[in-house]
C-alpha cells in the first residue's frame, strides 16, 4: 500500500461506492443524524479511497459518504491510497470488523469473498482480521441459509441465535424450522419470535434422530404398517447418502413416525412381559405422567450384569422399561426397596401399582390346575385394566376441568387487558402540550424505571458527596434527589440524567448530542455574556467549602 496523497477534499461525484464492502445495509434514520451533524460540524473523519480509472472506489467510509451526500456536500476530505482489490477487501474487512453494528451475515459475505480469491484460507482470515477461528467458521455456516431465512435474519425479524440453529440444518429442513419460530397466542394480532431456546429443543425433538439408538428393530414391518420397516424408509438420511450428505450418521427425518413406533414397541413389550415396571427418567407434570409409572425419585437404576461397573443384584431388583424421558423404550434394571442392604442412597418410595404377575408354575400340573391359574391371571388382568380405566377417565376429568379453569383464567386477564390498553390510549389522549409539575415527576420516575442498569450512574456521581464512603445504589441516590429536587428545576434534572452520558467526546461518526442540546437549550446571548466573563481579569481565588456528607448537588 502506498499514499498518493495526504489528506485532500475530493469532489462527491467522482467517487464510487464499492462493490466489495461487507456493510451493504445503511438504517436511514442514523444516516440522517450523521448528515445533521455533517451540516453542523462538517465531516470529522476523512474517507479513504483508491484511485480506480479516473474515479475514486470508496474503501472505508461508505456510511459517512452517504450521510455527505444528504448533507449536500460538494466534496468531502479523503485519504488516497494505493490498492490492488484483495488489498481492498483486506482493508475493508479489518476496517468493518472493528465496528461493532456490521451485520453477522454480511461480515460473513465479506469473509467468503476473500476465502474466493487465490491464497486466502481461513488461517489467513484471523491473522488479518483478528477475529478467533471460531468466529469466523460461525460467520461462514450462516451463507447456508436458505433465502427466506438469510432476508429475515438481514432485516433482523429473527435473531443471530435464531440462524446460527437453523443454518446448522440441512436446507431442505430450513423452512419448517423457520415456522417453528414464530407462535401466535390470543392476544397477538401477529406472530411474535420465540426465543431461541424453543427453536433448539423443537429441533431437538423433531429432526436428527438417530436411528442407532432406536429402541425397536428397524427391519420391523410391524409397528407401523402404514410406514413399514425404517431401513427401506425414504425419510431417513441413510436412504441416500448424496441427498443428506451435511447429516452425520443415520438419521430419521421424520419424528412423528418415529415416536409412533416408539410408542407401540413400548406397549408390545409391557404386554408380552406383564413383570416389566414401567418407569420415567424425567421430570413432568403429574397430570401428564403415564398411569402406574414410577418416577424418578421412587426407583434406582441399576447398570447392565455384563458392565464391570455393575452392582450387585439383590431381591428387590426388577426389569423396567423406559415410558418418558432419556432413553426411552429400553429395558433397564431397578431396585425397588427403599431400605435395600445392597444399593443404598435411596429416597422413600412411594405406594405403586404395577401390573399382576402370573402366579408361577409347578413343575407338575394338571390341565385344569393350568386353565384355573391361567383363568385367575386372566381376572386379575381384566382388574388391572379396568381399575387403570378407571384412572384414565379421572384424570381425564381432571384435566377438563383443569383446562377449563385456565380458560377461564385467560378469558379473565384478556378482559383486564384490554381495559388497561383503554386506560393506556384514555392517558394518552388526556397528555396535556405541557407537563405541570406532578407529571413532571412522574415521569422522571417512569425513566429511572425503565433505564437499562447502568444508564445513569455518571448522573446518579453527581449527587454523591463522598464516592468512598457511599454505599448506596444509583437508584437509591437518584430516587432521593429527585424526592429533594425542586418542582422548577425538575426538567434541569432530566436533562441531567439523559445528557451525563453525552459529555465524553464523540469519536468519528458518533453524533455530539450535548452540542446539539447546547445549541437548542442555550440562548445564543448567555453563550457571549459567558465568553465575555472569560475574558475578564481572573479574580483571587475564593475560598470553597467542602460539601458535607449528607448533602446532594442541585439538579
Amino acid at each position: 500500500m502506498q499514499d498518493s496523497s495526504a489528506f485532500q477534499h475530493v469532489a462527491i461525484d467522482l467517487i464510487d461506492e464499492s462493490t466489495t464492502n461487507p456493510r451493504q445495509t445503511f438504517e436511514l434514520s442514523k444516516l440522517e443524524e450523521l448528515a445533521e451533524s455533517i451540516r453542523q460540524h462538517g465531516l470529522i473523519q476523512p474517507i479513504t479511497l483508491r484511485p480506480k480509472a479516473d474515479r475514486f472506489e470508496i474503501v472505508a467510509g461508505a456510511r459517512r459518504f452517504r450521510a455527505a451526500q444528504l448533507a449536500e456536500l460538494f466534496s468531502i476530505p479523503a485519504r488516497i491510497v494505493e490498492l490492488d482489490d484483495a488489498a481492498a477487501m483486506e482493508w475493508q474487512l479489518v476496517e468493518n470488523s472493528q465496528r461493532v453494528d456490521v451485520h453477522p451475515y454480511e461480515e460473513a459475505q465479506g469473509f467468503q469473498r476473500l476465502l474466493d480469491r487465490p491464497g486466502y484460507d481461513v488461517f489467513a482470515l484471523v491473522a488479518k482480521s483478528g477475529k478467533s477461528a471460531s468466529h469466523i467458521y460461525a460467520r461462514l455456516s450462516l451463507l447456508q441459509l436458505i433465502p427466506a431465512v438469510a432476508e429475515a435474519f438481514v432485516e433482523e425479524r429473527i435473531t443471530a441465535s435464531h440462524a446460527n440453529l437453523i443454518a446448522r440444518l440441512p436446507q431442505e429442513h430450513q423452512a419448517e424450522a423457520f415456522e417453528n419460530c414464530w407462535r401466535k397466542d390470543w392476544q397477538d394480532k401477529e406472530a411474535h419470535l420465540l426465543p431461541a431456546k424453543h427453536l433448539s429443543a423443537w429441533i431437538q425433538a423433531n429432526l436428527y434422530l438417530n436411528l442407532a439408538e432406536a429402541p425397536f428393530d428397524r427391519e420391523d414391518t410391524t409397528l407401523s404398517p402404514v410406514a413399514g420397516a425404517c431401513v427401506t424408509c425414504p425419510r431417513r438420511s441413510g436412504f441416500n447418502t448424496s441427498l443428506f450428505a451435511d447429516v452425520q450418521g443415520d438419521q430419521c427425518l421424520g419424528a412423528p413416525c418415529y415416536q409412533a413406533k416408539v410408542a407401540a414397541h413400548i406397549d408390545r413389550e409391557m404386554a408380552a412381559r406383564p413383570e416389566l415396571i414401567a418407569i420415567e427418567t424425567t421430570w413432568r407434570a403429574p397430570k401428564e405422567q403415564r398411569p402406574g409409572a414410577l418416577t424418578r425419585h421412587q426407583y434406582r437404576e441399576l447398570a447392565e450384569p455384563d458392565n464391570p461397573d455393575a452392582e450387585p443384584p439383590c431381591p428387590s431388583a426388577k426389569p423396567a422399561i423406559i415410558v418418558f424421558g432419556k432413553h426411552v423404550g429400553r429395558t433397564v434394571t431397578v431396585c425397588l426397596d427403599d431400605e435395600c442392604s445392597v444399593h443404598t442412597n435411596h429416597q422413600p418410595r412411594e405406594a405403586i401399582n404395577p401390573p399382576p404377575t402370573p402366579p408361577p408354575v409347578p413343575e407338575q400340573e394338571s390341565e385344569e390346575e393350568a386353565a384355573q391359574r391361567k383363568a385367575e391371571h386372566e381376572q386379575r388382568m381384566a382388574e388391572y385394566q379396568a381399575e387403570q380405566q378407571r384412572k384414565e377417565v379421572e384424570r381425564k376429568a381432571e384435566y377438563e376441568r383443569q383446562q377449563q379453569e385456565y380458560e377461564a383464567e385467560q378469558k379473565r386477564r384478556e378482559r383486564q387487558h384490554k381495559a388497561r390498553l383503554a386506560a393506556l390510549e384514555h392517558i394518552i389522549e388526556q397528555a396535556p402540550a405541557a407537563f405541570n409539575a406532578a407529571q413532571l415527576r412522574f415521569f422522571v420516575e417512569l425513566l429511572l424505571h425503565l433505564s437499562p442498569y447502568g444508564l445513569f450512574e455518571e448522573a446518579a456521581e453527581h449527587f454523591v458527596a463522598d464516592p468512598e464512603s457511599n454505599d448506596k445504589t444509583d437508584d437509591e441516590i437518584l430516587g432521593e434527589a429527585l424526592a429533594a429536587c425542586a418542582d422548577d428545576r425538575l426538567m434541569g434534572f432530566v436533562l441531567r440524567l439523559l445528557l451525563t452520558v453525552h459529555t465524553d467526546i464523540p469519536r468519528g461518526e458518533q453524533p455530539d448530542l450535548l452540542a446539539k442540546a447546547e445549541a437548542v437549550f442555550v440562548p445564543a446571548k448567555s453563550k457571549a455574556a459567558k465568553s465575555k466573563e472569560k475574558q475578564k481579569p481572573a479574580a483571587a481565588p475564593a475560598t470553597v467549602a467542602k460539601k458535607s456528607n449528607g448533602k446532594k448537588k442541585a439538579a
